[in-house]
């Protein structure tokens, strides 16, 4: 079977993993765009269950760093564009919707496959957010000119399909703004561990399907015909940590994990859930902490944990 992401290569073995505490898997990697992922990929009941607490209540803990994370894009659309629409996918409660929307002339959508937090979004924040994928939203065809996809693409079960979706729905000239996990850094405990001892081990974060290197990505946004505009990489602590370069690097990798707690948040009433908010910290600060980190986003390596990819149609 030709590999799910260049079409090209034959995967290989590469290890085995357990995709949540108890359920293990074979991870195959292709030998021509380096991409690794669960073979088979796994059916959307067992991608369910990597997600037993759903981070619902994380959601209304971090709203203020979401919230300036839009307010910060805000400042590089307006620099590109006046105004226009921008999709958010993987959109939580919209509230990096809202950071866009409150401080510039941009409109804003999202979607979201949590239905509980697409509807507390909606509510909360006054977002327009469709719940389920994005390839069944009811978004059309050349109607966007940005979509931001943060962490998302390593968790869809068809990565190929994803960036095709959001392709569709950009016009001519519309932007895609990728930020996802270096996969080789990303797998590298789980499989380092694996030659050492045999083992099979969790990943990092729960839920990653797909591995995709630069090498893999670049496969993908060709197939798609989307052209690259910027590629970084960041997080290079986290990637010497991650290759086992730091005291205690992989310790929680050797622990033996149970199930995660269901987060009982999902049923609580949305004024409760609001008290987790707490007041806004100072904007100044995380403006210029945001603006001196950004100055680490650099072009050229793989070393760090991230990627930001800026492509267009």
């Amino acid at each position: 079977m030709n590999c799910l992401v260049c079409a090209k290569g034959s995967p290989k073995f590469l290890c085995e993993a357990q995709l949540y505490p108890g359920k293990v898997m074979t991870i195959v990697a292709c030998p021509r765009c380096k991409a690794a992922y669960y073979d088979p990929v796994p059916p959307h009941e067992e991608i369910a269950r990597c997600y037993p607490h759903a981070y619902f209540g994380d959601f209304f803990r971090q709203y203020w760093k979401d919230y300036y994370k839009g307010r910060f894009l805000s400042r590089a659309l307006l620099a590109w564009k006046p105004y226009g629409t921008l999709l958010d996918v993987g959109c939580a409660l919209g509230t990096f919707l809202k950071g866009v929307r409150d401080n510039s002339d941009w409109k804003v959508v999202g979607v979201e496959f949590s239905p509980a937090a697409a509807k507390a979004g909606a509510e909360l924040n006054g977002v327009a957010i469709h719940p389920g994928s994005l390839g069944h939203s009811p978004i059309p065809p050349e109607s966007l000119d940005y979509v931001h996809m943060n962490n998302v693409l390593e968790h869809e079960a068809d990565p190929l399909g994803a960036l095709q979706a959001a392709a569709k729905r950009l016009k001519p000239g519309g932007r895609l703004h990728l930020t996802l996990p270096n996969g080789p850094v990303d797998l590298y405990p789980t499989r380092a561990l694996y030659e050492r001892d045999g083992k099979p081990r969790i990943t990092r974060h729960g839920g990653h399907l797909f591995f995709l290197p630069r090498t893999a990505l670049e496969a993908l946004l060709e197939r798609v015909g989307l052209r690259i505009l910027s590629f970084r990489n960041f997080h290079f602590q986290s990637g010497l940590k991650a290759r086992g370069l730091k005291p205690g690097a992989w310790k929680l990798f050797a622990a033996e994990l149970p199930p995660a707690p269901k987060d009982e948040s999902e049923a609580m009433p949305l004024e409760l859930l609001k008290e987790r908010i707490g007041a806004a910290p100072s904007w100044n600060s995380y403006f210029l902490k945001s603006t001196y980190r950004r100055l680490w986003r650099l072009p050229g390596l793989t070393w760090g944990y991230d990627f930001e990819i800026v492509v267009e149609k």
